[in-house]
Parts: C-alpha cells; sequence; structure tokens
C-alpha cells in the first residue's frame, strides 16, 4: 500500500461524504420548517409544475366561489323587493275589487284611488331604488342579458343573474309581449283598440269611464305613446322607448265612473264590440244606466286582468331568480368540493411527508457524525509517514 503525504484521499473523499449528507440534512430542514416537500424547482422540478398549475385552479375555484356568492346576493336582493312589489299588487287588486262595487260614493272611490295611486308610485320606486351597491338592478339601467358572473376557474365558465325590469311601463310590455301585441299604441283607434289585449281594454276602459272619444288620445294619457309611437311590447324596455305608464290616469279607471248621459258614440262602439253592448249605434246623448253597469263591470275586469297579469310577470321574474340562486349556490358546492379535492391531490405532491422527513433527517444525522468521526481519523494517516523518518 503507497503512503502519500501531499494527497490524502481518504480525507478527501471522507470532505466529500460529509459534505453530500450536510447537502441532504440542509435540505430535510428546509422540509421539515417550511412544511413544503417542494422549495425550488431543484427540489422536484416536474412536481414544482403540477403543483403550480393545481395552485392556479385552487384560487382561481376560490375567487369564482366568492363572485357566485356575490350574485346570489344580487339574486337575493332583487328577489326581496320582488316580493314586496307583489304585495303591493295583490293589495291594489284588492282594491279593485272593493271598486267593483257601484256602491260607492265619490269620496270612497277617491280614497280608493288615493291608496291605489300611492302604491303605484311605491312600486316604481322599489324599482328604481333596488340597488346592490350602487349598481341599479331593477330598472332600466339593468341589463336585459343579465349581469354575468365569472362561476368557474377557466374560460368560459359563465352564469348570468337576470333582476329584470320591475318598472310599470316593463311589466305592461311584458304582458304585451306575452299576448304578442306588437303595434304601435299611437295607432289605436276605435276598431282597433280590441287587437291590443290587456294594453287595449285598458285604454278603452279609461275612455268609458272618462268620457275621452279619443282612442289615441287614449292610450297616450296612459301610456304616453303618442310622441314616441311606441310599440306595445317595448313599454319601458332598455331600448330607449318613450312610453310610461301615467299613474294617476291609470287610476282613474278605479276612481272614476262612467255616469249616465255622458258618454259619447266612439266610445259605444268600441264597448260593444267587446261586449256586446245594446243600442251603441244609436247612442248620441249618453250611456244608459244599464249599460253604465257594462261599463263598470268592463273597467272591473279589465283593472282585475291587468292587475293578475303584474303579479304574474313580477312571478317570473322571482321564479328566474330563485331558479338562478339555486344553480349559483349548486355551483358554489361544486367549487367547493372540487378546491377540496385539488387541494389533496396537491399535498400529495407538494407537502413535505413528516414522518419519512424526519426518519431521513435521523439516517443523516448518524452519517454525519460518523463522517465526521471518520474525517477525523484519515486526517491523521500523514503522521504515519513520520514514523518512517524516524
Amino acid at each position: 500500500m503507497a503512503l502519500y503525504v501531499n494527497t490524502n484521499v481518504s480525507a478527501l473523499n471522507g470532505q466529500k461524504n460529509l459534505s453530500n449528507v450536510t447537502d441532504r440534512m440542509n435540505s430535510s430542514f428546509e422540509k421539515l420548517s417550511s412544511g413544503s416537500r417542494i422549495n425550488s424547482a431543484r427540489d422536484d422540478a416536474a412536481g414544482l409544475q403540477i403543483s403550480d398549475r393545481l395552485t392556479t385552479q385552487i384560487t382561481g375555484l376560490n375567487q369564482a366561489s366568492r363572485n357566485a356568492n356575490d350574485g346570489i346576493s344580487i339574486a337575493q336582493i332583487a328577489e326581496g323587493a320582488l316580493g314586496e312589489v307583489t304585495n303591493n299588487i295583490q293589495r291594489m287588486r284588492q282594491l279593485v275589487v272593493q271598486g267593483g262595487n257601484r256602491t260607492l260614493s265619490e269620496d270612497d272611490r277617491s280614497a280608493l284611488g288615493q291608496e291605489f295611486t300611492k302604491l303605484l308610485g311605491v312600486n316604481n320606486d322599489i324599482a328604481d331604488r333596488t340597488a346592490y351597491g350602487t349598481l341599479k338592478i331593477l330598472n332600466g339601467d339593468s341589463p336585459e342579458s343579465g349581469f354575468q358572473i365569472q362561476s368557474g376557474a377557466q374560460a368560459g365558465e359563465q352564469d348570468t343573474v337576470t333582476t329584470g325590469n320591475a318598472q310599470l311601463s316593463a311589466l305592461f310590455g311584458k304582458i304585451a309581449d306575452d299576448e304578442g301585441i306588437t303595434g304601435k299604441l299611437s295607432a289605436i283607434s276605435t276598431t282597433t283598440a280590441t287587437s291590443f289585449g290587456t294594453l287595449g281594454k285598458l285604454v278603452i276602459a279609461y275612455a268609458a269611464v272618462t268620457g275621452e272619444s279619443d282612442m289615441a288620445a287614449a292610450a297616450d294619457a296612459i301610456f304616453g305613446t303618442r310622441t314616441g309611437s311606441v310599440a306595445a311590447n317595448e313599454l319601458g324596455t332598455n331600448n330607449g322607448g318613450t312610453a310610461k305608464v301615467d299613474i294617476d290616469e291609470l287610476t282613474k279607471i278605479l276612481s272614476d265612473q262612467a255616469v249616465a248621459a255622458d258618454g259619447n258614440s266612439n266610445t259605444a262602439t268600441a264597448f260593444g264590440a267587446l261586449v256586446g253592448m245594446s243600442g251603441v249605434g244609436a247612442i248620441s246623448t249618453g250611456f244608459s244606466d244599464a249599460q253604465v253597469n257594462s261599463i263598470n263591470s268592463f273597467a272591473t275586469d279589465t283593472m282585475l286582468d291587468a292587475m293578475s297579469g303584474l303579479i304574474t310577470q313580477v312571478d317570473k321574474q322571482r321564479a328566474k331568480l330563485g331558479a338562478e340562486q339555486n344553480g349559483l349556490t349548486s355551483t358554489v358546492r361544486n367549487n367547493t368540493t372540487a378546491v377540496v379535492n385539488v387541494s389533496d391531490s396537491r399535498s400529495r405532491i407538494q407537502d413535505t411527508d413528516f414522518a419519512a422527513e424526519t426518519a431521513e433527517l435521523t439516517r443523516n444525522q448518524i452519517i454525519q457524525q460518523a463522517s465526521t468521526t471518520i474525517l477525523s481519523q484519515a486526517n491523521q494517516l500523514p503522521q504515519t509517514a513520520l514514523s518512517l523518518l524516524r
């Protein structure tokens, strides 16, 4: 066996092994102190890439759940406001039923009209004031296509919350839309009024109780259509239509009453086309008492149908909001489940296994102590050469 002084190979090997075991121990210390198995790309390059993708998915899902909860909040605010609108319309319909009696005095009808007008105005106020923060969600500012909600972590994963427009003009427009009425309200006449469905009946009833002989003027009084010539199904939509419901004029159908000897042939002709009122061709001095009864019945029936139509339109919006809330709630639950499962997958890749890493640290500590001892002995080997020089 050769004996060298300048190069102590055994000591060099000891230093190398000691350095390696020290590096492994440092890595174990880092993993145990951070709790993460991958602290830099050199720990596991492929694992780092996979875990980062999973982290992207997790953070996206968590934010998507918060977005969906915002959408649920918008729907809840809108649905709560619409619930109060429904309560008001139910009361308005009750007032119409009460007003169907001809036993009421003029003062009685005036009192009914005052409450009816107030409730109509309150409903419009509710629609104008309902907001999510500063974002109006139940008037013309609410987008017809709904508020888009990013409810997923990836591109293309969106939902919508459609709050709609709860203003009176919009609700009447939706009634006309459901009835397939598209003609211009300003074109209403004695012969065409019956083709405008509920809106046409309201115009006829208004003309009958107020004595208005011009059907177009009656339509303009209730819906303000003369300047805009707006189609019936465009009332109050977000397309800039100029039509709107005149609350005071609409209330006259309930608060006013046709008077015998105060009719006109135009109104009588339109009425006759609807209810078969007798003697319409000969009326020149006014309605008979029996015809006043027919007018009162028709006005009451028309208002009841209109109120029921408003309730139906509000209920449609509420039902849609309820379905959208349920859908978003399901999305939140699914996102939460996905976060749990993806986090579990990432944990298997990224997190430190403390049992295994502690065992590895203990092993390396023992090796380090052994390496230190052996290196100390290897450093003593050149001393052997001195014995040859004595």
